[in-house]
């Protein structure tokens, strides 16, 4: 996975319907039971808002989370 300005800048554009579709999927691929991540409409302003000021840092934070926990579900893959 990788995350760059121009992926997020994408995410952004998204309407708040889109985006709570894509955070749910990346909840759903990293092992998280969608039916348990109850994220309310109301956060996607909040979300926006992290997305938005998110350093290179946090980025690569980030994609190493998540790769962890996918290697983790998948058992190493």
């Amino acid at each position: 996975m990788q995350i760059d300005r121009k992926a997020l800048e994408g995410l952004l554009s998204l309407n708040d319907r889109q985006l709570m579709m894509i955070i749910n999927r990346l909840a759903a691929d990293s092992g998280i039971n969608p039916a348990e991540f109850n994220i309310d409409p109301k956060d996607i302003v909040s979300i926006r808002t992290a997305i938005s000021s998110a350093s290179d840092a946090d980025l690569q934070r980030i994609v190493d989370q998540y790769e962890s926990g996918k290697r983790a579900k998948g058992g190493g893959r």
